[in-house]
């Protein structure tokens, strides 16, 4: 795994650390085919973040073409062995159909998973599905709940969605957080 990791972080470094990486060249391309094969080597042997590297290689297209199904295969392999970032990679790609149909009770119980080992982004994302209603019943209460602990475990997305949803709350229900006493027992009260 290390020697791969080094090739593809040299790489990485030579065509620019960007999600998306230009064509590489003949030799770029020969040292990137050999990283991939001891990522492939050290996943089959249990390494779980040669399984998010290749993931992640054929998810951003890195060096080859861009393959969710390869992704796919591979974060699972590490999802399944606990990897948070595995994880939540799966999570996303289920949430927006990347290689795979839209499905949101997939997207949200490997988001659950992440979130139970804090990861600050699948934290968010709950806060997304909840503020949204995509697979679940909407709940703002929720959505804030999920976005105040993503922003405490730093993830800067969830205070522009918290922002978001706060000026959402005042337009369309300014008295959700406020208490509403209502007195009489008549309509002629």
């Amino acid at each position: 795994y290390d020697l791969g990791y080094r090739v593809w972080a040299r790489i990485g470094r030579a065509v620019g650390s960007g999600r998306e990486w230009p064509a590489l060249s003949a030799s770029q391309q020969e040292e990137m085919d050999g990283a991939i094969v001891m990522f492939q080597e050290a996943m089959d042997q249990g390494h779980i973040l040669a399984a998010r590297s290749i993931g992640d290689i054929y998810f951003w297209g890195k060096g080859v073409a861009q393959d969710y199904e390869r992704a796919m295969a591979a974060y699972k392999v590490g999802a399944e062995a606990g990897d948070v970032g595995c994880q939540f990679a799966l999570g996303i790609m289920y949430y927006k159909g990347r290689g795979v149909a839209v499905d949101y009770e997939q997207a949200r119980a490997w988001f659950e998973k992440a979130a139970a080992q804090d990861h600050p982004h699948a934290v968010g994302q709950l806060g997304v599905m909840y503020g949204e209603g995509n697979g679940v019943t909407p709940s703002w209460r929720r959505a804030r709940e999920f976005y105040k602990r993503a922003i405490e475990l730093g993830n800067s997305r969830a205070v522009e969605n918290m922002q978001d949803l706060t000026e959402l709350i005042q337009a369309l229900a300014p008295l959700m957080d406020q208490r509403v006493e209502i007195h009489g027992t008549s309509r002629t009260d």
